[in-house]
């Protein structure tokens, strides 16, 4: 009978062999335990990484999108929120002027002067609101607040309107600063007079905010509450009639101001909604996308785990025939 034996050295080569091998399923296996996928990507591709690799671009493109997509979500609601706080501020006032006692508009009520500057103030400070360290209505001047403080603007509006010898000459003279570019464009407004750069959303998808601290309704609103607020200034030199005059003048100004000031938030809700629609269709086609991967690159935990089990069994039987093959001598043999 032929009797084929290893030697010593050749069987020790071997057993290192087998361990190592042994060793690298364990290492294998446990990578992909942990990582929920192959470990060979190009051998479970059949070498063909062609789809996989446009996988992994559109994906990569989606995160950039989804950076793009909260950016202007997060400028969209600060906006949102910026003109949320001025209409309740308008709507505050109005009620304040609708409720007010006849004799004390008649007597100029302090308490009502003083309410239309801090709401002038409130305003010029949601105007100049930033989000992520940007400017909501300066236009492209995004480091820049776009509305100058109530003090300065007071000033300058009051330059203009000193000296007006009746309600409605002053009422003239503010309307005419407000609306000159050389008034409230170069006194007031201190932001550029280009749009923000549409925001991108998807491929050829972008939304626009192109509201700026110098629209006609913001305007207007911030004319509304100036005017009040020098009422009783002494360089305007107005009697307290003519004071109550100007009040009861400002009246439908301010109540004809929240229609134009929801549209402008209507105007932004549509962005909103805009943006939380291709955020939901950016998720979507992210889903799509990985699933398809998965289903490449996916491993069965369950099989994985038991394969795992089946090797360090496996590992564990090597160690003990090796253990007891070193054990062996002539003298045990006899």
């Amino acid at each position: 009978m032929k009797i084929t034996s290893l030697s010593d050295i050749a069987q020790s080569y071997s057993m290192q062999s087998r361990n190592s091998a042994i060793k690298n399923d364990i290492q294998r296996l446990t990578l992909e335990l942990s990582s929920g996928q192959v470990a060979d990507v190009r051998k479970a591709v059949g070498g063909n990484t062609a789809y996989l690799n446009d996988i992994d671009r559109n994906l990569r493109k989606l995160e950039a999108y989804d950076l793009a997509t909260e950016e202007a979500g997060q400028f969209a609601m600060g906006v949102q929120n910026a003109l949320s706080r001025i209409s309740d501020l308008n709507a505050e006032f109005r009620n304040t002027l609708l409720v007010s006692s006849s004799s004390a508009l008649g007597e100029a009520s302090t308490n009502v002067l003083a309410q239309a500057k801090t709401t002038l103030d409130d305003m010029i400070s949601a105007l100049n609101t930033t989000v992520a360290g940007r400017s909501l209505f300066a236009g492209t001047a995004t480091d820049t607040a776009p509305i100058a403080s109530s003090e300065d603007l007071l000033a300058s509006l009051k330059s203009s309107v000193a000296g007006a010898g009746s309600v409605d000459d002053v009422m003239a003279a503010a309307e005419a600063w407000f609306d000159s570019p050389a008034g409230f464009g170069a006194s007031g407004y201190r932001g550029a007079d280009d749009a923000l750069t549409p925001f991108p959303l998807s491929d050829g998808e972008t939304t626009t905010f192109s509201i700026r601290g110098d629209d006609p309704v913001l305007r207007k609103a911030l004319m509304n509450f100036a005017i009040m607020a020098l009422a009783d200034d002494p360089a305007l030199g107005l009697t307290p009639a003519q004071q109550s005059e100007l009040l009861q003048r400002s009246i439908p100004g301010v109540i004809a101001a929240d229609t134009p000031l929801i549209d402008l938030q209507a105007k932004t809700g549509f962005s909103q909604n805009r943006i939380e629609g291709f955020a939901a269709r950016l998720s979507t086609e992210r889903s799509t996308l990985e699933m398809a991967r998965n289903d490449l690159l996916g491993i069965n935990p369950y099989e994985a785990a038991t394969e795992l089990e089946q090797v360090q069994f496996q590992l564990q039987s090597l160690y003990t025939i090796t253990s007891r093959m070193s054990q062996l001598s002539l003298v045990n043999f006899l």
